[in-house]
């Protein structure tokens, strides 16, 4: 086998491990942007942030609160005025509450703290 022969074999081989790298990078790239990956990442930043965290708890209060409410004004009412009026009340309710739980989470904090 020549000089020239040899010389090609190795750059071959690699220019096959450097493709093989490069396949394991994009597969890794893909991965790290899929929707699974994403939603990961931001509900371990959710988990690990305790502002989020109380925001998060806070909005999921409110609009468990604001379907309760909606759901005990329409019922199972077929009436569409009464429906729509239910998702605004729905809104509206869930509103309050988010914007209320800091203000009893504050006014629970002086109270123990006078105790």
């Amino acid at each position: 086998m020549s000089d020239l022969e040899t010389r090609i074999l190795k750059l071959e081989q690699v220019h096959a491990r450097q493709m093989a790298d490069l396949k394991d990078a994009a597969a890794g790239i893909v991965d790290s942007i899929s929707p699974a990956h994403l939603l990961k990442s931001a509900l371990k930043d959710v988990v690990q942030s305790p502002e989020l965290r109380n925001t998060a708890m806070n909005t999921v209060i409110g609009i468990g609160a604001g379907l309760i409410g909606g759901k005990l004004y329409v019922g199972n009412s077929k009436n569409i005025f009464r429906r729509i009026t239910g998702s605004a009340i729905q809104f509206l309710i869930a509103n309050f509450v988010r914007k209320k739980i800091p203000e009893l989470q504050r006014n629970n904090q002086l109270q123990s703290q006078e105790n």
